[in-house]
């Protein structure tokens, strides 16, 4: 498991942990409790999100750790939009007197939450519906990325102990992400088919560097056009 922390972003959201597995056998059973934990009401309800609350993505059609990373970055860009004085004028803080200054900041999403904002930020449309199809966990996923949102006094130890609660598959280094990735997919979602009829003195090696880089540069610029 690797860890990052982001120290613009709310402190409660500041820190993100990113996990890779390889043979995954539980995903209709991961699939299933989301399911269970999103329909559920109640004190049940919060107890069963609470056992999944992390991100859960299709591993097969991630490029590179950057790719991923830099969807993160785009979802917290747009959750908690900057709240800087660029006029240059004295604001007086009145946070002391509101009545919500001390409740945990809460994202502006287009979805349910974090994790599903994720996935949108991954998609090229704005159709969170193809998002989870396209980059969510199916019954056939195998490969699969989990990514978590904590404060960064929160124990790695105690976070990769919730997602081993949860996943049974093997982690692995995210130096083997691209060995997994399927091109045939994520060309026909980021429609890539031009790049694949380079002409013949482009190696291979330059073909996929460039649609790594197409790929990335999509996810991006997504939320700035």
């Amino acid at each position: 498991m690797e860890s990052y922390t982001l120290p613009s972003f709310p402190p409660e959201y500041s820190t993100i942990h990113i996990c890779l597995f390889e043979n995954v056998r539980n995903s209709p059973e991961i699939k299933k409790r989301l399911i269970t934990a999103a329909t559920t009401k109640g004190e049940e309800g919060d107890k069963l999100r609470a056992e999944v609350d992390f991100g859960f993505l299709e591993g097969d059609v991630l490029v590179s750790k950057e790719h991923l990373l830099t969807s993160i970055l785009t979802t917290l860009l747009y959750s908690f939009p900057s709240t800087s004085n660029s006029a240059g004028v004295d604001i007086p803080n009145i946070e002391p007197l509101s009545i919500s200054s001390s409740s945990k900041p809460k994202p502006k999403t287009r979805t349910h939450n974090l994790h599903s904002e994720l996935l949108l930020s991954l998609s090229p449309n704005n159709n969170i519906t193809d998002s989870i199809r396209r980059h969510g966990i199916s019954d056939t996923t195998t490969n699969l990325v989990v990514v978590k949102f904590t404060g960064p006094h929160t124990n790695q130890e105690s976070v990769y102990q919730s997602i081993a609660d949860v996943v049974q598959g093997n982690l692995v280094g995210w130096d083997q992400i691209q060995k997994k990735t399927d091109w045939g997919r994520v060309d026909k979602i980021y429609k890539l088919s031009e790049l694949n009829s380079l002409k013949s003195s482009t190696t291979p090696d330059e073909i996929l560097n460039k649609k790594i880089s197409a790929v990335v540069s999509a996810v991006g610029i997504k939320n700035v056009i």
